[in-house]
């Protein structure tokens, strides 16, 4: 728990994350489909401000990094950022970031499948085809339930060799950007009106967001108050840095980085290697993908599990597997969700839908922020000048939220009330049997 209070861990759960896990799951979990799709995106919509969208969105996500790693610090329990919520300002503040976290949980995942299926299919046409789409996604989203299902170290341990595979030709094209990019390199077109730059900062955003993920599973790592705050901020930093370095390696060697589409960095494999290089980086963007979804996998179901045991959910979603000791009744029920909108939804629903909910949890950590240090003092990872990082943090988040088109912020308020509704529901059912049996 806190500094301040007495409970710590997570009962039920093993305590088998490493630093190196989860620095991997940070990596892996930043450096998924935004990373693919990223350079083009932003070349079309951002034109000749590119570089400064992208660097927008990392002073923004290393502000809410950095309010993240303070209050992490404070605890050693899963659930990450709705818990921080439900110990600063109440169980209703804490219901309500973890089922916004649920949401874009589910939309990212739902959005990395899509992406990675769009790869796939270049390598292999016939994917094209809704129905083997269909068929791919169920197998994978079942292997993926089983693994994590089988042990937290074996989701991990996948996690890690993704993260390797992915990141070796990433890291070689990302060198190359190095020798041959140059300021005169970047796009010179004017931003798309009317929404260019918003919809390039949201794009943005999706590719750097995911440091939060430590926190998440801080209830199963051997010792989270020393490698939280190394986890969070190192596994941000390596990833900004890959992502600048392939921004210059396609703006250098592309003479239209966004004529390239959703391929710029296939493009690119492709100018250096020819078709074998094509063939490598579109494989490495499957596997990118892949990883991301084990991440998304390992993580989101603790979303579940958290609400379940605030009783917030169905109580049912706590259940630890007696062998495996995992929450097998959350993992499988949001792997059914993330695969039914996977099949259903479109990138750019789920890409606003994601940005949303995700810019109003991680502002509720940048509150508690505030309100932890006026009420309990010094944390243990104590952030100079925090609480100004915490209100810059806020206003970037509102500014987010602001720029977003009324449809899709309608549609996140409209969810969440459904996940009130729910909440309300459970609770009655709880206080009644409570009446029945005496307790």
């Amino acid at each position: 728990m806190s500094a301040a209070g007495g409970q710590t861990g997570s009962p039920g759960l093993l305590r088998g994350l490493g630093r190196f896990d989860v620095v991997a799951l940070c990596v892996n979990s930043i450096v998924g489909a935004g990373v693919f799709a990223m350079p083009a995106g932003l070349a079309i919509n951002a034109g000749r401000y590119s570089l400064a969208v992208i660097l927008i969105a990392f002073v923004v996500v290393g502000l809410l990094a950095l309010t993240l790693a303070e209050v992490a610090s404070r605890y050693d329990v899963t659930g990450g950022p709705q818990y921080y919520a439900q110990v600063t300002f109440g169980p209703l503040a804490g219901f309500t970031v973890g089922w916004l976290f649920v949401l874009s949980s589910i939309a990212s995942t739902a959005l990395i499948a899509q992406v990675m299926l769009d790869y796939a299919a270049a390598l292999w046409p016939a994917l094209a085809a809704p129905w083997p789409r269909a068929v791919i996604i169920t197998v994978f989203m079942v292997f993926l339930a089983g693994i994590n299902i089988r042990g937290v170290t074996r989701g991990a341990g996948l996690g890690n060799l993704l993260t390797v595979a992915k990141m070796l030709p990433l890291g070689l094209i990302a060198l190359a950007g190095l020798w041959f990019a140059g300021w005169n390199d970047i796009p010179a077109t004017e931003p798309l009106q009317p929404d260019g730059l918003s919809s390039a900062l949201q794009l943005a955003i999706f590719a750097c967001v995911g440091f939060h993920v430590a926190a998440v599973v801080a209830g199963e790592m051997r010792d989270p108050r020393r490698d939280l705050p190394v986890s969070i901020l190192g596994g941000l930093a390596i990833a900004c840095l890959l992502y600048l370095l392939l921004m210059l390696a396609c703006f250098g060697v592309l003479p239209d980085t966004a004529a390239s589409a959703m391929l710029p960095l296939v493009d690119v494999a492709k100018a250096f290697i020819g078709p074998a290089g094509a063939t490598l980086m579109a494989t490495a963007a499957v596997v990118s993908c892949a990883g991301g979804l084990s991440v998304q996998m390992l993580v989101g179901p603790r979303y579940v599990f958290a609400l379940g045991a605030a009783r917030d959910l169905p109580h049912r979603l706590i259940d630890v597997h007696d062998r495996f000791r995992t929450p097998h009744v959350a993992i499988t029920a949001y792997a059914a969700v993330s695969w039914l909108l996977t099949i259903t939804g479109t990138f750019k629903y789920l890409l606003a839908i994601f940005v949303i909910a995700r810019m109003l949890a991680h502002g509720s950590t940048a509150a508690a922020l505030i309100v932890l240090r006026y009420r309990e003092g010094r944390a243990p990872v104590h952030i100079p000048g925090g609480s100004v990082v915490a209100l810059l943090a806020l206003l970037a988040c509102a500014a987010i939220v602001a720029s977003a088109s009324f449809n899709a912020v309608r549609d996140v308020v409209i969810v969440l009330a459904v996940g009130l509704a729910i909440r309300a529901a459970v609770r009655i059912r709880n206080a009644r049997s409570a009446v029945r049996t005496g307790g």
